[in-house]
């Protein structure tokens, strides 16, 4: 197959792998994969192109990319919104001048613009078009607060969103509860597969040598974004209790950025925390180093309806591989810690709660860390190999692309 697969934020070799790691698992699998990607950076703040470029072709390890010059910006305002256009723009003058015709075009839901340009491409190009929800918008929008339910903004997303359910021959969910939310939008919930997130578990080779935390202070470590329905503030917050305790056998290491970020250094500043340390954000295929200073990993969201379609967070998964033990802070219809048993689950935004179950690791021997950290592991050997989860895709596009020569017959016949 000839897979265009359209993405505005996610970058080859970048902060965000699964657009990367799955075009690579389909080119193992014989597939040709065309990657579209932001040439800015919004973690980072750099642009991979020239004042004067509008796009640029590239090959990286397969994928032909293509880099799209879209506007700059930083926060949640008018200039992101802008940049969700210029990603839309872009990818349909791209598409214009390519001579190839894809056989299967997917978009995500997140910009939703993105996915419209896709399915816009996918029925000028007579292919099939899979929609990849990874995350529901407009609602989790509504849901974090960053836009009202009453908004003109937020009916015309809902508009193109239903929309996009209607014209994907298949969609690909990263939540597992998502089906339900499509039927109630005038889609198909029998198009629905969960797909979610996955680990390249070759990024994360020689692991086995983790010492359960035998010596202190223990490195508690959060790696990911400061997004709106992130909790990264409640992680500082615990780091100021034990501080306050005079409890200094920890070391907290937050690495990430997002809109979030200064309000948890203000805080940390504030409470004059030296037990707290901020690094900024790095690719991907560097986390498996810095997870290697870790003893616990953190992982925290707001209590927020946003999670009722199930929880799918990135870290997680790199915090098995590392096979580490977790504390997860949240309320979600699934909790891959507490199914896995490796870590402690705890409620969201309660940081008393946090140090309750820091302390409980403090007690527990090294070996018993380390068994916690093996669950893990296993369990995303078992169930989320990128692998595994690259066969998953190539079976759901290979049905998108029946469906869409079905449908054709249909017509032609008709």
């Amino acid at each position: 197959m000839n897979i265009w697969y359209l993405s505005a934020h996610d970058q080859p070799r970048g902060q965000s792998a699964r657009t990367y790691d799955f075009a690579r698992e389909l080119i193992g699998r014989g597939h040709q994969v065309t990657m579209f990607a932001n040439s800015y950076c919004h973690w980072t703040h750099a642009d991979r192109l020239g004042p004067q470029e509008k796009w640029r072709f590239e090959e990286i390890d397969g994928i032909r990319v293509v880099w799209l010059r879209t506007i700059h910006y930083e926060g949640n305002g008018l200039m992101r919104g802008l940049n969700m256009l210029s990603n839309a723009w872009r990818s349909l003058q791209v598409s214009r001048i390519l001579s190839d015709r894809p056989d299967v075009v997917i978009g995500p839901s997140v910009p939703l613009g993105t996915g419209w340009a896709a399915s816009r491409i996918a029925r000028t190009k007579k292919a099939s078009f899979v929609f990849e929800v990874r995350d529901v918008w407009p609602i989790a929008l509504v849901d974090d607060g960053s836009l009202s339910r009453y908004s003109p903004v937020y009916y015309a997303f809902r508009y193109i969103e239903k929309m996009l359910y209607r014209r994907a021959q298949r969609i690909s969910a990263t939540m597992p509860f998502v089906a339900r939310h499509v039927f109630e939008g005038g889609g198909d919930p029998g198009k629905v597969v969960w797909i979610p997130n996955g680990v390249a578990l070759e990024r994360f080779a020689g692991f086995e040598g983790y010492s359960g935390g035998g010596k202190l202070p223990l490195v508690v470590m959060y790696v990911g974004g400061f997004g709106a329905a992130h909790d990264v503030i409640t992680v500082v917050r615990a780091a100021a209790i034990l501080q306050r305790k005079g409890n200094d056998k920890f070391r907290f290491v937050i690495v990430g950025n997002g809109v979030k970020r200064p309000e948890c250094e203000r805080e940390a500043s504030l409470n004059k925390l030296i037990n707290i340390e901020f690094r900024n954000p790095v690719p991907k295929a560097d986390v498996p180093k810095i997870q290697r200073e870790a003893d616990i990993f953190v992982a925290c969201v707001l209590n927020s309806a946003a999670y009722r379609f199930g929880l799918n967070l990135n870290k997680i998964f790199d915090y098995f591989a590392s096979g580490r033990p977790v504390i997860f802070a949240g309320k979600t219809p699934n909790d891959p810690i507490a199914e896995t048993g490796a870590g402690f689950s705890i409620p969201p935004e309660d940081p008393e709660a946090m140090v309750e179950a820091l302390e409980k690791y403090l007690e527990m021997h090294p070996a018993e860390r380390i068994a916690m950290g093996k669950r893990g592991r296993a369990w995303v050997e078992r169930k989320f190999d990128m692998k595994n989860l690259g066969e998953r895709m190539e079976c759901l596009l290979l049905q998108a692309k029946n469906d869409n020569g079905l449908a054709r017959e249909v017509d032609n016949g008709s």
